[in-house]
């Protein structure tokens, strides 16, 4: 039965004093008779839920805790400490490797490609990730009811986090379109992707990033669940980040549609790029053919031509230009699917959420599968620099030049004394 006592010094009790919903006989009750786990039944009626959320409000009105409680499961301390030193030495990996990601491509000449020039807006993009993402996660693993007091914190940080993911997501689907349309279409490479216009495009990406992520961000606010579900903004100082829903928004948050736009449709995309891609490389180096000429040629008889037979045999050794564009595609189909294997938990993480809500709220599965998807995010985004050393020769040059710099004069010098 719901409690009516905190309520009954509030003249708003009035507004719902004639509310009566239908029992299992079919006779009208007023919604203050009815058990909770009944009146939840009729959540999806506008004046129940309303009345849900007017109870929450004045629950909390007359609640002097600042933070309400809003589940009683919690993730266990050692489970908590491990996955924080997780974070922590993912993150470390991850923003160093992707600084001397962006380091080594501008410092190098030989690196200034069309295809360097996403990876490079991929790094940043990846660090910032890691930056804003790592610290946010930790907050919410350790105080998940008692954000940072800071206004605006949990809008900036989802907006943030949704800014460089769509990002990433972009510039790998630019990425992909770069190399098809260079070893598919090599003629019309040029005049869709010189340097200009790459550049451009980048700027392009993270604009178009900014406006999906806006929207999502000012959605994330400060929320308490009402006994239907709903995420109520009750003021900006209770309750934890997570986004705003009401039984008027059709779609609540359109989980559905984000997968869809951010994750199927370009990998739907990037699969048959590159299914086109290795075709086409495994047609030129088919059509490769080398003549070989047999005859005796040594023939005592000056007056006869030497008998010439071409014998035309497939060239199974590409030339260094097929093998460097596969070395290329190879790594970037790595990274590719290393991004989507990653995230593919986060996207069946939120659906999830989304249908089992009451149920995760006391399920210690759905608690872990936040942190541990958000983790699988960030090492997606450290693996990259990792790969692009271990399939580069190239990039593996440029790091190791890079390093050598980087140390100090005296650490060389002994060095080489050393070996001495």
């Amino acid at each position: 039965m719901i409690d009516i006592d905190t309520m009954a010094n509030n003249s708003v009790i009035a507004a719902v004093l004639d509310l009566k919903v239908p029992d299992e006989n079919g006779s009208l009750k007023s919604v203050l008779n009815l058990p909770l786990d009944v009146l939840k039944q009729y959540c999806h009626l506008d004046q129940v839920a309303d009345f849900a959320n007017l109870t929450l409000f004045i629950y909390n009105s007359n609640n002097t805790d600042a933070y309400p409680k809003l589940s009683d499961t919690s993730i266990p301390y050692t489970i908590k400490l491990l996955l924080s030193v997780l974070f922590l030495l993912v993150g470390c990996i991850g923003l160093v490797g992707n600084i001397l990601t962006v380091l080594v491509i501008y410092k190098t000449a030989s690196l200034h490609s069309h295809t360097n020039y996403f990876l490079a807006s991929l790094a940043i993009s990846d660090l910032c990730l890691i930056v804003v993402g790592v610290p946010f996660d930790l907050f919410h693993l350790w105080r998940q009811d008692r954000p940072p007091a800071i206004a605006g914190y949990c809008a900036f940080m989802s907006t943030s986090i949704s800014l460089f993911t769509f990002a990433s997501i972009l510039t790998i689907v630019s990425l992909t379109a770069e190399r098809y349309v260079a070893i598919c279409y090599p003629f019309n490479h040029r005049a869709l992707f010189d340097k200009r216009r790459v550049i451009y495009l980048i700027y392009l990406i993270w604009l178009l990033a900014f406006f999906p992520s806006l929207y999502i961000g000012l959605q994330f606010k400060r929320i308490v669940p009402d006994f239907c579900g709903y995420n109520r903004e009750l003021d900006s100082q209770r309750g934890s980040c997570d986004y705003v829903t009401s039984q008027r928004i059709p779609l609540r948050y359109p989980f559905e549609l984000t997968m869809v736009v951010t994750f199927v449709l370009p990998l739907i995309f990037i699969i048959y790029c590159y299914i086109r891609i290795l075709a086409t490389l495994n047609e030129m180096a088919t059509a490769t053919r080398v003549h070989v000429p047999i005859g005796n040629t040594n023939s005592t008889d000056s007056s006869s031509q030497p008998s010439i037979l071409y014998v035309h045999t497939k060239n199974y050794a590409p030339h260094k230009s097929q093998q460097a564009q596969r070395m290329v595609i190879k790594m970037l189909f790595t990274v590719t699917a290393v991004f989507f294997v990653c995230y593919l938990p986060y996207h069946i993480e939120r659906l999830i959420v989304q249908y089992t809500k009451q149920q995760c709220d006391t399920s210690m599965l759905c608690l872990l599968l936040y942190p541990v998807t958000g983790l699988l995010q960030y090492i997606s985004a450290t693996l990259n620099p990792i790969f692009y050393n271990l399939m580069s020769t190239r990039f593996r040059t440029a790091f190791t030049q890079l390093l050598h710099q980087m140390l100090p004069k005296r650490d060389r010098n002994y060095g080489s004394i050393a070996r001495m």
